[in-house]
């Protein structure tokens, strides 16, 4: 994640912070913050959210279905009161800002200067109640996408900052015990620069490279190769992530990570090895989400052989 895209989250998280207060002091008139809910649903390129948010501050059609507003359907609330459309003559829901313009408009100093009789009063004020109570019950969506966002923004910075300690324990490991790996690893980043399908390859190669090259520092490999019976020389990814894993299964418990990140590594490697000679069967292209996954699980497998600290040689 780069610093632009860490600094944009940081502002929604603290804009989010800021709407939730509006929300639940009544601090602006709720088409204020009915925008600066959708100025952070769009810094989320979240498009479910402002198609929902343009139907609050404008208003429903006549003809609506919520499953238009695909994963914000569930914060619409169906049980709303309805306005009459001056062309078409059908009713549709209303939105927020029409709703609180409604309670404004029959609250006690505006009713006392309709002169209107005690029993229409009464009746107004009743009515008033009723739409606050319909705001109120209404809001519950709103506050409760605000709320879900800023739970979201609060676990990504407390996953990145465990990601960002994983990383550094990683780079530290690196320069202490296979600081060639460090060259590899600034080829990755390098890699990654270009975006086109030959640099996400060429990353995964630099990424086996870095994982070989920790291998031979926690689990040398004596026999460098091997050879099938045809005399053609196995691949090596299997023999480095075998002894890399083998390693971190005999001094780590986390026994379910370690087999995702195998496993996961293993099929994402598969796909940069030269198909078996007659295959018909073409391997499938790295993916830049292949590049990336492989590059995070290459952390977090380093970050665990760091912390385990018990690197042949080691006096820690």
């Amino acid at each position: 994640m780069d610093d632009y895209q860490n600094s944009n989250l940081g502002v929604a998280k603290e804009l989010s912070n800021v709407i939730l207060v509006d929300l639940e002091i009544n601090q602006l008139p709720i088409s204020q913050s009915l925008m600066k809910i959708k100025r952070l649903a769009r810094m989320l390129r979240d498009s479910d959210a402002q198609k929902w948010l343009d139907y609050e501050i404008m208003g429903y059609p006549v003809v609506f279905d919520p499953d238009e507003l695909g994963s914000c359907k569930k914060y619409y609330i169906s049980d709303r009161p309805v306005i009459r459309d001056e062309r078409t003559h059908k009713s549709h829901p209303i939105g927020l800002p029409h709703l609180e313009s409604y309670i404004n408009s029959t609250k006690i100093e505006s009713v006392s200067k309709l002169g209107a009789n005690e029993s229409q009063k009464m009746h107004i004020l009743n009515k008033h109640h009723e739409l606050v109570n319909d705001f109120e019950r209404l809001k519950t969506g709103i506050h409760n996408y605000v709320t879900e966002v800023n739970i979201s923004l609060s676990v990504g910075d407390f996953a990145q900052d465990i990601f960002d300690d994983t990383r550094l324990a990683a780079d530290r490991f690196i320069r202490q015990y296979c600081p060639r790996a460090g060259e590899q690893l600034l080829a990755v980043h390098d890699r990654m620069k270009h975006h086109d399908p030959e640099s996400f390859s060429l990353a995964i190669g630099a990424v086996q490279g870095v994982l070989a090259s920790v291998a031979d520092v926690v689990s040398p490999l004596y026999e460098t190769s091997s050879q099938t019976k045809k005399g053609r020389v196995r691949t090596t990814t299997d023999q480095y992530l075998n002894r890399i894993f083998s390693y971190i299964k005999q001094n780590s418990k986390n026994d379910l990570l370690l087999s995702m990140l195998e496993s996961e590594l293993k099929y994402i490697f598969s796909k940069t090895e030269p198909s078996p000679e007659k295959s018909t069967v073409l391997h499938a292209g790295v993916t830049v989400d292949d590049t990336h996954r492989a590059i995070i699980h290459m952390y977090l497998i380093i970050g665990e052989i760091a912390k385990i600290r018990k690197v042949p040689g080691s006096t820690n």
